[in-house]
């Protein structure tokens, strides 16, 4: 299979971009093509770069549990461990899928996921449990968009 790549660049064009694709039949590689050119034009992240001593590795966004702040450093917590991320929380709420990923703190944003279940058993606070038996608590001034979070998921 060859995928022949043209563009046209021009002013007339504006801020759009338009992508056409001639085939004969849908391929799995067309699929993921098309998904790959939908996640990109959301603007949403596929994987990040965590650090663990002195190995980097490419972590798919899918397995990241949450992200925290710590001591003025950020990290990714997965079921294989805990990462340092260079990218600031702000910018990563925004580029995480925003079915998956709600943030619950000022240092928190978490992957429903991988969330065993929301203990509210303390009024006006929510205790986000994960399968891995770690977890946050939800602040207070985003215990309501949580819970919007979740009604829509249902």
């Amino acid at each position: 299979m060859n995928i022949n790549v043209t563009t046209n660049i021009s002013k007339d064009h504006g801020e759009d971009i338009e992508v056409i694709i001639n085939t004969s039949k849908i391929t799995k590689e067309l699929e993921d093509l098309i998904n790959l050119i939908n996640e990109t034009s959301k603007g949403e992240i596929n994987t990040i770069l965590g650090k663990d001593d002195n190995k980097i590795s490419i972590i798919n966004v899918d397995e990241i549990m949450y992200i925290y702040s710590e001591n003025q450093s950020n990290f990714c917590k997965t079921e294989k461990g805990t990462f340092k991320i260079s990218e600031k929380l702000y910018d990563l709420e925004s580029k995480l899928p925003r079915d998956k990923f709600i943030r619950i703190s000022n240092s928190t944003i978490i992957n429903i996921k991988y969330v065993d279940c929301f203990d509210v058993g303390i009024v006006g606070t929510i205790l986000v449990k994960f399968i891995d038996k770690s977890t946050e608590y939800v602040s207070r001034r985003r215990v309501k968009d949580v819970m919007k979070f979740l009604k829509e998921r249902r």
